[in-house]
């Protein structure tokens, strides 16, 4: 008996150390070349709906329930954004949108860039999760059935002299998202293996406040955004 537990010990503990060695293997052939840009496969592989991602930052992005009040492109940094305004509830919110500016772009230093344009204080930093359910086509295959989505975004106040916002930011992309760059990371390299990519973009919300408002309140009014926003871009670029 005693031998018997020994053995199994040792058999799962070999189990882990070949799980760690493969994820160190994965780390160092994945990450410097992420880093770099010069990853494998990058050459052959590139997002499938590139075109429909281009075509949200020059028409902008259809939003359920949120009239679109005016959009237009702007420079941020050295990438092209989606600047968009809706409204809600007879109050204008601004929405910033980044896609991909070529097929085999990938998310890096959004939210600094966003802090660098908008040249903000910000505070009251949290980490926020919601779910979306959405119906599929309807054509009676497998995707026509309920798609998920679970959703993590940064959730902050940012002000300046003249304004204070309820912040939200979340790398979307389908059927979830996150703030974190390495989360999109590795469900991105799981999808090369197929020879694919996973399309994305990067969402900010920005709810005008009242001078440095506590933004607890405001925090079921920017979900209910993000759900739309996540919705909108499941159909219109994610499909």
């Amino acid at each position: 008996m005693i031998y018997s537990f020994k053995l199994l010990h040792r058999y799962q503990l070999s189990k882990v150390i070949l799980v760690v060695l493969l994820l160190i293997v994965l780390v160092v052939g994945a990450v410097p070349g992420y880093i770099t840009g010069k990853w494998s496969w990058k050459n052959t592989v590139q997002i499938a709906n590139f075109k429909d991602l281009k075509q949200i930052r020059e028409d902008g992005l259809t939003i359920s329930d949120l009239p679109t009040i005016s959009h237009q492109k702007i420079r941020i940094a050295d990438n092209n954004w989606l600047l968009q305004k809706v409204k809600q509830d007879n109050q204008s919110v601004i929405l910033l949108l980044l896609t991909p500016n070529g097929p085999k772009d990938k998310p890096q230093v959004e939210w600094m860039d966003i802090n660098g344009f908008n040249r903000w204080k910000t505070d009251y930093h949290q980490r926020v999760k919601f779910t979306l359910k959405i119906a599929g086509n309807g054509d009676g295959t497998t995707d026509s059935k309920k798609q998920s989505s679970n959703i993590e975004a940064r959730f902050f106040r940012g002000w300046t002299n003249k304004q204070t916002y309820a912040v939200m930011q979340w790398y979307a992309w389908p059927g979830g998202g996150s703030p974190e760059t390495g989360d999109w990371f590795w469900k991105d390299r799981s999808a090369m293996i197929s020879k694919k990519r996973v399309p994305w973009v990067a969402v900010n919300i920005l709810l005008p406040v009242e001078p440095l408002a506590d933004i607890d309140p405001y925090l079921p009014q920017l979900k209910s955004i993000g759900e739309k926003i996540q919705a909108s871009l499941m159909t219109e670029a994610f499909k």
